[in-house]
């Protein structure tokens, strides 16, 4: 309430009186809370997803170890229900929000979680920031009983993560100059060179929020499509006969039929970078290229040809 100047001091007094009687009883300023993606995350591009978890309180549905290394935007955890059930627990990959018809969106302190419905084997959450973003837990059945609680372990997920979240408690990894993490893949390959792929002459570049993924073409099995991203794990070696070893832009670089069927017109070449973690794992840069109503020997003719021009855009491996 705005003081204003008035005539008399009996008049003066009795906005004075009411003023600090109102002070007395209003209810205290509401707080405010910055949940964006940003402000309890940091920098997206260094995030550790692995200190968003906490194997001890997720000990009720089963026996609990990490997994390898596979991504730099998530942490994998392996779940053991029993002898017979496997249950693989993803959590931490930042992603656009787009709500499912139907699903609900609970609160957990100053954030909301949306529950996914389920499908045969997989069970997901997202916890959701104010800037439309969205960090994804999902419950997978790798082996085991259909029924082993998938939709249970991705709330107690979603929930030690959102609780992490709001504690300020993601950690970041110590990320060297020369990491990939640190390098936007649209910057690595040139648009003008992806629109030469047949159908997507109109491409334009679709950068992940964690800027470690750029997407060009419709995300449709039945659509021409090429992805650059920025990962970690095992070195690229050879997992099948559809695969070759070769040096691409003076990289060692694996070309390999996705799946190994020749016919499948899916493609990546992959190339080792830096070492990652210390667990022998090393940072991977993959380019895959998918060209439906062809077959893997031209999907991997196009991937060849891209990796020759984006590999001489990476950091030197040795700065």
């Amino acid at each position: 309430m705005s003081p204003r100047r008035h005539q008399g001091l009996l008049l003066v007094l009795c906005w004075v009186l009411l003023a600090a009687c109102t002070a007395r009883n209003a209810p205290p300023p509401a707080e405010t809370h910055d949940s964006t993606a940003q402000s309890l995350m940091g920098d997206p591009r260094t995030v550790d997803p692995c200190t968003l978890t906490d194997p001890a309180a997720i000990t009720g549905f089963g026996e609990i170890s990490r997994a390898g290394t596979v991504s730099m935007d998530y942490c994998l955890l392996h779940v053991r229900p029993d002898e017979n059930t496997l249950i693989q627990l993803a959590v931490g990959e930042l992603v656009p929000y787009t709500r499912g018809k139907g699903d609900p969106v609970v609160r957990d302190g100053s954030l909301r979680i949306a529950k996914n419905a389920p499908i045969p084997g997989h069970c997901s959450r997202q916890v959701l920031f104010d800037d439309g973003l969205a960090m994804q837990v999902s419950a997978d059945l790798l082996t085991g009983d259909p029924a082993a609680g998938l939709c249970g372990l991705a709330d107690s997920g979603a929930h030690v993560a959102a609780e992490a979240l709001q504690q300020h408690r993601a950690g970041h990894r110590d990320t060297p100059s020369n990491s990939l993490a640190l390098v936007d893949p649209c910057s690595v390959l040139d648009t003008e060179f992806v629109r030469q792929v047949p159908g997507l002459e109109q491409a334009k570049p679709r950068p992940s929020p964690t800027g470690h993924e750029c997407s060009w073409g419709e995300q449709s099995t039945t659509s021409p499509r090429v992805r650059l991203l920025h990962t970690a794990g095992e070195p690229p070696r050879l997992l099948h006969g559809a695969a070759v070893e070769e040096q691409v832009a003076d990289r060692k670089t694996v070309i390999s039929v996705v799946g190994g069927d020749p016919m499948v017109p899916l493609c990546s070449a992959e190339t080792g970078h830096i070492p990652f973690g210390d667990s022998g794992g090393v940072e991977v840069a993959q380019l895959v290229v998918a060209l439906p109503g062809s077959d893997g020997t031209e999907a991997c003719e196009y991937a060849r040809g891209l990796a020759r021009l984006a590999w001489p855009e990476l950091p030197q491996v040795n700065p």
